[in-house]
């Protein structure tokens, strides 16, 4: 299937519902003899291949096989083009003429997988960077993206980068580290949305700070262009830039510019100043994305020459393309800060108090923005008085979305309940068709959950997809809010789709997802060893009456689905809850006839001594 079907084509999540009797079946591998000994191996990975490919398509995990499947296909794969988004206008990283390192590294790529680049403009900076590019269908890649971003596929990470300090060699300033008091009197320069001005800004280190705010025409406006405020710097405006390592490395090698450059990602432990960058790709695009993985491994050397010729500092990563020779902080452990925390840390110039509310209503602004801008701030005495002023409690902004739904996005249960006393409709959807509900689903959030259900939400009201907000959660491994469903009164049989999946079913199919060294800051401080998982899941949803034999309209058990999945852990809990071992799908095989010709050993092993107990 092209790239462009599958952002044309039926929700991912429709297409596993909506999978007959032997797309089941391929899944499973309750295919069982449907490929003889003797076929021809092509035959056998194509079987593989389309096996992989369903997998994607239904938002389920991929198995090793399906990940071997996957690299065989890319080393064969023929690619047309590269619809590239570039940012028009941020040197050194990219810009309109093709001039920075990330145009350099993605046409050298190109080349290395015999194919060429076309781009598709766009800053960065703007709000809907994947929904305004990938679900456009406007580009195929992203470039330069913090691993771990949640809403793409990345490849192998490049290179590991951070922010520094940046001020004039010949001036006689030797600055020890973020701590230095010299940092509470020099003029200092920093971004506007950009961890180094938290660092900063936790230091005290605020009224001397000149911020480059956000711009989204840069490439119209070079002055509005980050790297900016390192140029203030070598022309005396400004005693000390704290910025993004790429703008000052490239000033001082590219430019000859009398630079000190010095990383500070050590000097801090509790905001992340270090980042690794990939190229991301949409959620589907395993195929290209080994594609990828491939043609950057043989360019390493071309990619380092390149990174360095641009001034780039590049600290020490084992995982990434370029591995760098900086020292690293590695990982961060910080907890994340509630909106009313972080709010409360807030420079005094970013806090919006009554006044300055009612000088901007006077000017024109968009009383309904503020009320969203109130709710993400998590600011309840401001929404309360723009509620009053005559906000829509209702009304949707111009990303779609009502201030319940940012409300439950960001997780915070105390707006969710000052909007519903406000009168905020539960259950109304955004652009996309998606309820505040569903949104506190996909943060995997159970108190914003208890708060809607508390309240009154539709707990069975489904998603365009057409599953339930339980079903939803499953999918998406997000098990602490699916628990909160259960809890709070979820429907545990329902089914989903033609093929009749119970949450269950749902359940037992799925894997466990990895978090490994590339998940990023941001995942791995969401990180907790007591978080539930699909066997506590399961157990939930047994305990709340969930009927372990239920048989889907394709004929098959979470049992059969849990052995083809090699999920022992649930086979055993099911088979303890009284799953009939028996019982045999539409090809006639049984739990375990199903494990052995998947190669689960997990599962034979553990079927086995749930057999030798019985008999003794």
């Amino acid at each position: 299937m092209s790239v462009q079907m599958a952002c044309t084509a039926r929700s991912p999540i429709s297409r596993f519902l909506e999978m007959g009797l032997a797309t089941i079946a391929a899944l499973l591998g309750v295919a069982g003899g449907a490929l003889a000994a003797d076929d021809a191996s092509n035959d056998k990975d194509k079987l593989r291949l389309d096996t992989a490919l369903a997998h994607l398509e239904a938002q389920m995990p991929l198995t090793s096989a399906d990940h071997n499947a996957l690299k065989k296909a890319a080393m064969q794969r023929q690619v047309s083009g590269l619809r590239v988004c570039g940012d028009p206008g941020n040197l050194p990283l990219s810009d309109i003429n093709r001039a920075g390192y990330e145009n350099k590294i993605i046409e050298l790529v190109a080349a290395e997988m015999g194919t060429y680049v076309t781009y598709f403009w766009r800053p960065y900076l703007e709000r809907g960077i994947t929904r305004q590019t990938f679900d456009s269908g406007d580009c195929d890649v992203l470039l330069d993206l913090p691993a771990g971003f949640e809403r793409v596929l990345e490849t192998e990470p490049i290179y590991r980068t951070t922010y520094v300090l940046a001020y004039r060699s010949d001036r006689g300033l030797k600055i020890k580290n973020l701590d230095d008091p010299q940092l509470q009197s020099l003029s200092i320069g920093t971004y506007q949305t950009s961890g180094i001005r938290m660092a900063l800004a936790q230091r005290g280190i605020r009224e001397n700070v000149t911020l480059h705010v956000v711009s989204h025409n840069a490439d119209l406006d070079p002055a509005a262009q980050p790297w900016r405020q390192v140029q203030d710097v070598i022309d005396g405006k400004l005693d000390v830039a704290a910025v993004w390592g790429p703008f000052a490395g490239w000033l001082k090698t590219t430019k000859k510019e009398p630079l000190v450059v010095q990383p500070v990602n050590l000097d801090e432990d509790d905001v992340p100043l270090e980042f690794d960058l990939a190229i991301g790709l949409r959620k589907i695009d395993w195929i290209l994305k080994y594609k990828f993985d491939l043609a950057l491994n043989a360019k390493r050397t071309e990619i380092e020459r390149i990174l360095l010729d641009y001034g780039v500092p590049l600290v020490q990563c084992s995982r990434c393309i370029v591995a760098g020779d900086l020292p690293s902080h590695g990982t961060y452990t910080r907890p994340i800060d509630d909106p009313r925390a972080a709010y409360a840390k807030a420079a005094p110039d970013q806090k919006v108090d009554r006044a300055r509310l009612e000088d901007w209503l006077k000017s024109g602004a968009d009383i309904n923005q503020e009320l969203v801008n109130a709710v993400l701030a998590g600011d309840l005495e401001r929404v309360s008085f723009l509620i009053d002023k005559g906000a829509d409690v209702n009304k949707t902004d111009v990303e779609g979305y009502a201030p319940l739904h940012v409300a439950a996005r960001n997780e915070d249960a105390k707006a969710i309940e000052a909007l519903v006393t406000r009168k905020a409709n539960l259950n109304i959807k955004d652009r996309d068709g998606y309820t505040a509900l569903q949104h506190a689903v996909l943060r995997d959030s159970p108190a914003a959950v208890r708060a809607l259900a508390g309240n009154g939400a539709d707990l069975e009201l489904r998603t365009p997809a057409g599953v339930t907000p339980l079903a939803l959660a499953i999918l998406e491994s997000k098990y602490k809010a699916a628990i909160a469903l259960i809890d709070a009164g979820a429907e545990v049989e329902t089914s989903d789709g033609d093929a009749k999946l119970t949450p269950l079913m749902l359940i037992a199919g799925s894997e466990d997802r990895e978090l490994t060294l590339g998940a990023g800051v941001a995942r791995i401080e969401k990180v907790n060893p007591g978080d539930p998982g699909p066997l506590e899941l399961a157990r939930a949803l047994i305990a709340k009456g969930a009927k372990v034999n239920d048989v889907s309209s394709t004929g098959v058990t979470a049992l059969l689905l849990a052995a083809a999945h090699n999920n022992a852990p649930i086979v055993g809990l099911l088979v303890q809850a009284g799953a009939d071992r028996n019982f045999k799908s539409p090809q006639g095989l049984t739990a375990e006839d199903l494990a052995k010709s998947n190669g689960n050993t997990a599962v034979v092993s553990l079927l086995n001594l749930l057999t030798q107990a019985g008999s003794n």
